[in-house]
Protein backbone atom coordinates (compact mmCIF):
# COMPACT_ATOMS: atom_id res chain seq x y z
CA UNK A 1 0.00 0.00 0.00
CA UNK A 2 1.27 3.43 -0.93
CA UNK A 3 2.02 5.61 2.11
CA UNK A 4 0.79 8.72 0.25
CA UNK A 5 -2.53 7.01 -0.40
CA UNK A 6 -2.76 5.92 3.24
CA UNK A 7 -2.07 9.49 4.32
CA UNK A 8 -4.73 10.77 1.94
CA UNK A 9 -7.24 8.28 3.33
CA UNK A 10 -6.42 9.33 6.90
CA UNK A 11 -6.81 13.00 5.96
CA UNK A 12 -10.26 12.39 4.48
CA UNK A 13 -11.20 10.21 7.44
CA UNK A 14 -10.10 12.86 9.96
CA UNK A 15 -12.41 15.35 8.23
CA UNK A 16 -15.26 12.88 8.78
CA UNK A 17 -15.94 12.33 5.08
CA UNK A 18 -16.51 8.62 5.77
CA UNK A 19 -19.15 9.34 8.43
CA UNK A 20 -21.35 6.45 7.29
CA UNK A 21 -18.60 3.90 7.97
CA UNK A 22 -17.28 2.57 11.26
CA UNK A 23 -14.78 4.93 12.91
CA UNK A 24 -12.16 2.16 12.85
CA UNK A 25 -12.36 1.64 9.08
CA UNK A 26 -9.04 1.27 7.32
CA UNK A 27 -7.92 1.92 3.78
CA UNK A 28 -7.95 -1.83 3.08
CA UNK A 29 -11.64 -2.02 4.01
CA UNK A 30 -12.93 0.75 1.78
CA UNK A 31 -13.61 0.48 -1.93
CA UNK A 32 -11.09 2.46 -3.95
CA UNK A 33 -13.91 4.12 -5.92
CA UNK A 34 -15.30 5.54 -2.67
CA UNK A 35 -11.92 7.03 -1.81
CA UNK A 36 -11.50 8.45 -5.31
CA UNK A 37 -14.99 9.97 -5.29
CA UNK A 38 -14.41 11.50 -1.85
CA UNK A 39 -11.08 13.04 -2.79
CA UNK A 40 -12.42 14.39 -6.08
CA UNK A 41 -15.33 16.01 -4.21
CA UNK A 42 -13.61 17.33 -1.11
CA UNK A 43 -9.86 17.18 -1.60
CA UNK A 44 -7.62 20.04 -2.58
CA UNK A 45 -5.40 20.12 -5.66
CA UNK A 46 -2.54 18.35 -3.89
CA UNK A 47 -4.89 15.56 -2.77
CA UNK A 48 -6.12 15.06 -6.33
CA UNK A 49 -2.51 14.95 -7.56
CA UNK A 50 -1.87 12.12 -5.09
CA UNK A 51 -4.75 10.20 -6.68
CA UNK A 52 -3.20 10.64 -10.10
CA UNK A 53 0.10 9.33 -8.76
CA UNK A 54 -1.53 6.27 -7.18
CA UNK A 55 -4.20 5.29 -9.72
CA UNK A 56 -4.43 5.00 -13.47
CA UNK A 57 -5.94 8.10 -15.12
CA UNK A 58 -8.50 5.98 -16.99
CA UNK A 59 -9.72 4.47 -13.71
CA UNK A 60 -10.02 7.91 -12.12
CA UNK A 61 -11.89 9.19 -15.17
CA UNK A 62 -14.38 6.31 -15.05
CA UNK A 63 -15.05 6.84 -11.34
CA UNK A 64 -15.49 10.55 -11.97
CA UNK A 65 -17.94 9.95 -14.83
CA UNK A 66 -20.02 7.34 -13.01
CA UNK A 67 -20.17 9.09 -9.63
CA UNK A 68 -19.89 12.85 -10.22
CA UNK A 69 -20.37 14.05 -13.78
CA UNK A 70 -24.16 13.80 -13.79
CA UNK A 71 -24.63 15.12 -10.25
CA UNK A 72 -25.80 18.71 -10.61
CA UNK A 73 -24.71 19.52 -7.06
CA UNK A 74 -21.12 19.39 -8.34
CA UNK A 75 -21.56 21.31 -11.60
CA UNK A 76 -18.72 23.80 -10.95
CA UNK A 77 -16.43 21.10 -9.59
CA UNK A 78 -17.05 18.90 -12.63
CA UNK A 79 -16.29 21.77 -14.98
CA UNK A 80 -13.01 22.35 -13.12
CA UNK A 81 -12.06 18.65 -13.08
CA UNK A 82 -12.92 18.31 -16.77
CA UNK A 83 -10.71 21.22 -17.79
CA UNK A 84 -7.78 20.86 -15.41
CA UNK A 85 -7.41 17.15 -14.67
CA UNK A 86 -9.19 15.22 -17.43
CA UNK A 87 -8.72 17.57 -20.42
CA UNK A 88 -12.29 16.84 -21.48
CA UNK A 89 -15.21 18.78 -22.90
CA UNK A 90 -17.81 18.18 -20.17
CA UNK A 91 -20.91 18.82 -22.28
CA UNK A 92 -19.72 16.53 -25.05
CA UNK A 93 -18.87 13.87 -22.49
CA UNK A 94 -22.37 14.10 -20.99
CA UNK A 95 -23.90 13.66 -24.45
CA UNK A 96 -21.70 10.68 -25.23
CA UNK A 97 -22.28 9.00 -21.84
CA UNK A 98 -25.99 9.60 -21.22
CA UNK A 99 -26.35 5.97 -20.14
CA UNK A 100 -24.15 6.67 -17.09
CA UNK A 101 -26.60 9.24 -15.72
CA UNK A 102 -27.64 7.72 -12.38
CA UNK A 103 -30.66 10.02 -12.14
CA UNK A 104 -32.02 8.77 -15.46
CA UNK A 105 -31.47 5.17 -14.37
CA UNK A 106 -33.37 5.76 -11.12
CA UNK A 107 -36.22 7.54 -12.93
CA UNK A 108 -36.45 4.65 -15.39
CA UNK A 109 -36.58 2.10 -12.58
CA UNK A 110 -39.19 4.13 -10.72
CA UNK A 111 -41.38 4.43 -13.81
CA UNK A 112 -41.14 0.69 -14.47
CA UNK A 113 -42.14 0.03 -10.85
CA UNK A 114 -45.00 2.55 -11.00
CA UNK A 115 -46.27 0.91 -14.18
CA UNK A 116 -46.19 -2.46 -12.45
CA UNK A 117 -43.83 -3.96 -14.99
CA UNK A 118 -41.16 -4.78 -12.44
CA UNK A 119 -43.26 -6.61 -9.90
CA UNK A 120 -42.94 -10.31 -9.23
CA UNK A 121 -45.68 -12.48 -7.88
CA UNK A 122 -45.12 -15.41 -5.53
Amino acid sequence: MDSKLAGLFEKMKSKNFFWSYAKEISLDEIDSAILVETVLKYGDVEDIKVLFNCYDKLYLREVWIKRLVFDDRFRKLNFYLAKIFFDTNLERLKQERKGDDRGNKLRMLASRDAAGTDKTFG
